[in-house]
């Protein structure tokens, strides 16, 4: 059952429409070290903005905006982070925490408390 429900998750990921980073932002992401063709992180492109709070104000990012800015470190965690939290979404028992290039910041509140359990097992 969970493979099956693994296989619908990533069949969906890579059916939905890609959203584009702009040529910038794709620079900026193979600069940094990633392959802006990699599912990792088409992943967390197609994540879109993700709306958080951070010291008590909204904050809100993207892989797009992350580029942007210049923030080498930002998109590596914000990839790795968004991928972490699918892989916990879709298999919370398999899944270790992940102890390199996670940064909670690129989480939405609600994915915080899910990963913050994981953490504490």
């Amino acid at each position: 059952m969970k493979s099956l429900m693994l296989a619908i998750v990533a069949a969906a990921a890579l059916a939905a429409p890609a959203r584009a980073l702009s040529p910038q932002a794709e620079a900026f992401v193979r600069k940094s070290g990633l392959d802006p063709a990699s599912a990792a992180v088409r992943l967390a492109e197609s994540d879109g903005t993700i709306t958080t709070m951070y010291r008590d104000d909204e904050k809100k990012f993207s892989l797009e905006s992350l580029a942007l800015e210049g923030a080498k470190n930002g998109v590596k965690a914000f990839v790795a982070t968004r991928g972490f939290i699918h892989k916990l979404q879709t298999d919370y028992a398999s899944t270790p925490f992940l102890t390199v290039g996670y940064d909670g910041l690129y989480l939405t509140m609600e994915e915080r408390k899910l990963a913050t359990r994981k953490m504490l097992e």
